[in-house]
């Protein structure tokens, strides 16, 4: 008896999975805020991730530069000397 019970509500719970009942809520205004609030976040997250990912790029390419031109500035007082 307790195996068909346990049978009867697996099935129940796997039935329900797949065929869920409609359920009408109101969510209210809070949710809408609520996404907003998020939707804003993720897009400033992603701008200021870009803005710094780009900085960064500027300051690796300042430094090649940089050393290139020392190198060469170094060499030349080498060479005058």
């Amino acid at each position: 008896m307790k195996l068909f019970l346990y049978f009867q509500f697996l099935y129940l719970f796997i039935i329900s999975i797949f065929f869920p009942l409609a359920v009408n809520a109101y969510a209210g205004p809070g949710v809408a805020i609520g996404a907003i609030v998020v939707a804003i976040t993720v897009l400033l997250t992603f701008i200021a991730s870009s803005f710094l990912s780009l900085i960064n790029l500027i300051k690796k390419i300042f430094k090649k530069v940089s050393k290139k031109k020392f190198i060469k500035n170094k060499n030349k007082k080498k060479n005058k000397s």
